[in-house]
């Protein structure tokens, strides 16, 4: 009798130390562990030191001073001077507008504005009323966690002629590397690396982007995140804690197609809140095809609910993918906020996937090939290690989650809290560190360090402010407007980039526009449009080849006889991707205008 298990452990895991990957992931491992470390207490000041800026976490960047009406008219509060790039200018507020209130509160001196500004924190919102060519409006200021550096600053000592070719020239690096990441080119790290050292020669080349400027385009406190989340994700894994859980599943389906279909696409969702989604994929994938070989149906249509069901897990909160964690880490937009206005609105979607998958994949058809009724599906056997790592990871991840929560109140770094919380679970956990190393695999954190430097390269050409202008004017300056205009953008993006690729593009974007929406308004607007794209299509998210390569795999390995030559194909897909997408981006756009609305 042949058993499958859904323990991937075996005794040939305790390799030796011998083995020259393990030894270049160990070293890459700790020299991105020092740089991390280093840069979160003294990145700040090595900017500060290089470019003369002066980070005011939680500052106006504008003068608040009192105005002598004429001929001993009134006297009111008006701007005075605002610093550039300040969140006051990129919000719009100009010298001379009228201040009439803050939050909704009538100011009548400049004591009472101070005493009201000094009480907000970083990543806080703002409310300013003026008046301005005699029409009062409302002006709405995000205090971002630093001021930011003006990276267009160098190109403008260059000639129009000179500007324009640069454009040119960043323009067709970029369409090269869209196409390249569409093309889904297996080793896709190489070639960002790649495009991202031609993209720091050509800065160089016309001096308006050096190898400094590229290091601190880098979102180091992204990257670490990234890296924190990733290690517990690899030590719960590799502890049989998501074996067990996948196993638990299959008693309680059985046979029932639809209950499999179900819950498999719940408890990716529910995996994918906390844990990285292509880790959830490959640990959920290889569980589904093996109960499709015992039950005999079609894996695919349940496949394609899990990616799905991992993006919204995924967007749901801070930690669950990568688009949310650089809006957080770059913003200030603490973990609370993710749960108040993405985890609501995704739980909504979900439960609306599940109801068009149960409609659409009421039978999910049978294979053939030759039989395989006498498989069964084996209960993982974990050892007492496992399970004391299992609750040393539990452990730590559950102290994680509280401290995310009021990191803010605290002052608290959510990339901090989760770096060493990673480090502390693979210092502590007692897992093998050789085996650690084995299944270590950094290449999205060389991928998306790669990416961070071509996106800093686009930014000092001038190219995302054109395209940050385009979308301002598309927008009529209205700000809901803008925010369903750049969500359907991300989108259509998304769909043929990948999720990573396209949030670290926009995101320069979404800085550079004026007029922001309040209540990170225009960040949720970001979130869900990618949220939607990556859904539609099988390259959309990472996870979608890594599921089409395993399909391959163990249609060859068990002799699956399905149609479309045995894989999950692009056309597949977005049969079930691209209907998802709309009906994503109808309901998203519509939570979006009543949040535009209500605040």
């Amino acid at each position: 009798m042949l058993g499958i298990t859904l323990n991937r452990r075996t005794k040939s895991d305790k390799v030796s130390i011998q083995s020259k990957g393990t030894v270049f992931k160990a070293v890459l491992f700790v020299g991105f562990i020092l740089v991390l470390v280093a840069w979160a207490f003294w990145g700040d000041d090595l900017e500060r030191k290089i470019y003369g800026t002066e980070p005011q976490p939680g500052k106006l960047g504008a003068q608040i001073q009192l105005s002598y009406g004429r001929a001993g008219g009134p006297s009111h509060l008006v701007i005075g001077h605002v610093q550039p790039n300040s969140p006051a200018q990129r919000s719009g507020l100009k010298k001379g507008d009228q201040i009439l209130g803050i939050d909704g509160q009538i100011i009548s001196s400049s004591e009472m504005a101070a005493h009201i500004l000094q009480n907000k924190q970083t990543g806080d919102t703002i409310k300013m009323t003026v008046l301005r060519d005699n029409k009062s409006r409302h002006i709405y200021v995000h205090l971002s966690a630093k001021e930011l550096r003006d990276k267009v600053l160098k190109i403008k000592s260059l000639s129009t002629g000179m500007r324009v070719i640069v454009m040119i020239i960043f323009l067709k690096l970029t369409i090269l590397l869209f196409l390249f990441l569409w093309r889904d080119i297996e080793n896709r790290t190489w070639g960002v690396l790649f495009f991202a050292f031609a993209s720091l020669m050509t800065g160089a080349l016309f001096r308006i982007y050096t190898p400094v400027d590229a290091l601190f385009a880098i979102k180091f406190n992204t990257i670490s995140l990234l890296l924190g989340m990733y290690i517990i994700s690899i030590i719960l894994d590799q502890a049989g804690f998501f074996d067990y859980i996948a196993f638990m599943i299959y008693r309680f389906a059985g046979d029932d197609k639809t209950k499999i279909l179900i819950l498999f696409c719940m408890i990716t969702y529910l995996f994918s809140l906390l844990v990285n989604n292509l880790t959830t994929i490959l640990v959920i994938v290889p569980m589904t095809l093996n109960l499709a070989a015992k039950v005999r149906f079609d894996p695919r249509p349940v496949i394609i609910g899990e990616i799905i069901s991992s993006n919204l897990g995924g967007a749901s909160t801070m930690v669950g993918d990568f688009p949310n964690m650089l809006i957080s880490s770059e913003t200030g937009i603490g973990f609370n906020h993710f749960i108040i206005f993405m985890m609501p609105i995704c739980m909504i979607l979900f439960a609306i996937l599940l109801i068009y998958l149960k409609v659409k994949f009421h039978d999910l058809g049978d294979i053939g090939g030759k039989s395989l009724k006498a498989q069964k599906i084996i209960r993982p056997k974990l050892t007492q290690k496992d399970r004391r790592i299992t609750r040393r990871a539990l452990f730590i991840l559950f102290h994680m989650i509280f401290l995310f929560s009021i990191s803010k109140s605290l002052s608290l770094s959510p990339s901090v809290i989760a770096l060493v919380g990673g480090l502390s679970l693979f210092l502590f956990s007692g897992m093998n560190k050789i085996l650690f190393f084995e299944h270590l695999n950094l290449n999205d954190i060389l991928f998306f360090t790669g990416l961070f430097v071509i996106v800093g390269g686009i930014e000092a050409s001038g190219l995302l402010g054109v395209i940050t202008k385009m979308i301002m004017g598309l927008s009529f300056g209205k700000p809901w407007l803008c925010s369903l205009l750049l969500m359907w953008l991300a989108a259509v993006f998304t769909a043929f980039l990948s999720a990573g690729p396209t949030t670290a593009l926009f995101f320069p974007i979404v800085l550079g526009i004026g007029s922001l929406p309040p209540h990170h308004i225009i960040w949720w607007s970001l979130s869900l449009g990618v949220l939607a794209g990556s859904c539609a299509t099988v390259i959309g998210a990472t996870a979608g080849p890594v599921a089409i390569s395993l399909v391959e795999n163990f249609s060859i390995r068990y002799n699956f006889d399905l149609k479309d030559n045995n894989t999950l194909t692009f056309k597949q897909f977005s049969r079930t991707g691209v209907p998802i997408m709309i009906i994503f981006l109808i309901i998203s756009s519509l939570y979006i205008l009543l949040l535009n609305v209500a605040y």
